[in-house]
């Protein structure tokens, strides 16, 4: 899924993300360093780092919480990740701040109490890490991948279900819109056979369907490989083993509707 937070498809947070990564790390070698050796430069030095490596998490904090609540499908294992990578990161935060309070100023050598918070901060900033780089490279947060004939990634939010998705001649074969309406995220797309709608809910972990491809009347999730088939919802390739919610689109005056299907029960995650 393309990130919230990005300036021209190149997203924002991992960017801001290794800033402060290297200071938080630098600035526990250099207390080390100063600790071991009695370097008081090499400890200002330190206190610095993590000053400016607060300063630097808090604005990644920003563009990671677009991209969380605004990128990462609900419902989906990604979703879950990121809260624990948000708390790791808020966890990181709070371990330098006492850090820094408890020495109290740059000219203040560390000791073993400011060493081991800082240990400590360190090891979770690499769990959390870890988790960051699960979102990008396994779940594709912020990734944007295109496919031949996919188009330009459209979006809309509708208020109400008797609100058009789209015109009829925005969709070319293989191309798809993400609506949500109502707080429900539905696709719609075009097949060889016509327009039709489905849910964006892989049933597998949850992944965004909306951000895979459409080839033929067959969808494929961009996590793990799921396929469907855009008709009935039925799995054509697993792992996943769940058909997906299908809903019912029409054309009206060259516009495209989308409306639940009748008596179709809402699927469990």
């Amino acid at each position: 899924m393309r990130a919230r937070a990005q300036i021209k498809s190149h997203p924002i947070h991992p960017i801001l993300v290794a800033f402060p990564i290297g200071l938080f790390i630098t600035s526990f070698a250099f207390d080390l360093i100063a600790a071991i050796g009695g370097h008081p430069t090499v400890a200002t030095a330190g206190w610095y780092c993590i000053i400016a490596g607060l300063i630097a998490g808090a604005l990644a904090a920003v563009a990671g919480a677009l991209d969380l609540f605004g990128a990462v499908p609900p419902r989906s294992s990604a979703r879950s990740r990121g809260y624990r990578h948000a708390v790791l990161n808020v966890i990181v935060m709070a371990l330098f701040i006492a850090v820094a309070v408890y020495r109290g100023g740059p000219f203040a050598m560390p000791d073993d109490t400011s060493l081991t918070i800082s240990g400590v901060g360190v090891l979770v900033l690499l769990i959390s890490g870890w988790l960051g780089g699960t979102l990008v490279y396994r779940n594709q947060i912020a990734v944007d991948h295109r496919y031949a004939n996919a188009g330009r990634f459209k979006e809309r939010r509708l208020r109400r279900w008797d609100e058009p998705v789209c015109a009829q001649d925005e969709l070319s074969e293989g191309q798809m819109v993400l609506a949500e309406v109502e707080g429900t995220r539905v696709v719609v797309g075009r097949c060889p056979e016509g327009i039709v709608a489905f849910s964006d809910h892989c049933t597998h972990k949850g992944g965004p369907l909306s951000d895979g491809a459409l080839v033929g009347c067959t969808v494929q999730c961009p996590w793990h490989g799921s396929q469907f088939n855009v008709h009935d919802g039925r799995v054509v390739n697993g792992p996943a083993q769940e058909h997906i919610e299908m809903f019912d689109a029409e054309l009206r005056d060259g516009q495209v509707y989308v409306h639940p299907r009748r008596g179709a029960g809402k699927k469990a995650a």
